[in-house]
Order: structure tokens, then sequence, then C-alpha cells
């Protein structure tokens, strides 16, 4: 799990583990991305536009109901 990164996603070593971990079969990823406010950062983008990474817009409105549909998604991913 990797929650709310900052700096990390301007650390050469931790975009290539993120990269590699992303690309390793069988691994799990559950983690946020910022909303993109101004230039969009790359590393965030590039793990948007994957097409085994499922992204949820978290809001106000849905967050307390989003985990089924979370639990659903990573349950379905191992198998």
């Amino acid at each position: 799990m990797c929650s709310s990164p900052g700096p990390q996603l301007f650390s050469q070593p931790f975009i290539q583990a993120v990269r590699q971990t992303l690309s390793t079969p069988g691994i799990i990823v559950l983690g946020t991305i910022p909303i993109s406010r101004g230039k969009p950062l790359a590393l965030v983008e590039e793990i948007r536009k994957r097409r085994d990474v499922k992204v949820f817009s978290v809001t106000r409105e849905n967050r307390n109901s989003l985990l089924p549909d979370i639990v659903a998604v990573v349950q379905s991913s191992r198998s």
C-alpha cells in the first residue's frame, strides 16, 4: 500500500521501485494518487493510464460507500 506520496514522486529510486512493483505478476497494489493541480506528474499519469490499474474517484459523497467496490476489484484481481 502506498498512500499520499509527495516528494517521493521525484525520487528515481522510488519511481523505479513503483514501476517494478506494478510490473510484477501476482502483486496487488492499493494506493492513492493525487489529482493534478497544474502540470501533471509523469509517474502519476503513467500509473493512471495503465491497463491493469483501476482508479476510483473519491468524493465526500461517495467515500463511505466505496469499500465494497474496492474489495470486489481486489478480490477479482486475486483470481
